[in-house]
């Protein structure tokens, strides 16, 4: 488990490397903040969804079936976890692209 701190790519790339496995995310399945207002209008980007920071939100992963909700929290599946390393993110198209860390790394000075 991570906080998104650094951004949802960063992070998920630390899980992978500590853990030896890949990941493979759906992009529509990204929760991502509403602009404005009035319901219908616009999603925050995806590029800043998974490279913008501060996020207060957890990535985990886990062997066993989650509930939608624990302890009064929503929890949303995202994506899985692959024996393959290396990120993927899956399209709505359900085309599947690389996905290469670039949210924030503090020893990188980016």
């Amino acid at each position: 488990m991570i906080d998104l701190s650094d951004g949802l790519s960063t992070d998920l790339e630390h899980i992978c490397e500590e853990s030896h496995v890949g990941a493979e995310i759906e992009a529509e399945a990204i929760p991502r903040a509403q602009l404005g207002l009035k319901l219908g209008k616009k999603r925050v980007a995806l590029e800043f969804a998974l490279n913008g920071g501060d996020d207060y939100e957890l990535l985990f992963t886990s062997s066993k079936p989650i509930p939608p909700e624990v302890a009064g929290v929503r929890v949303t599946r995202i994506g899985r976890t692959t024996r393959s390393a290396g990120m993927r993110l899956i399209g709505a198209d359900g085309e599947s692209k690389r996905l290469k860390a670039q949210g924030w790394e503090h020893f990188r000075g980016n």
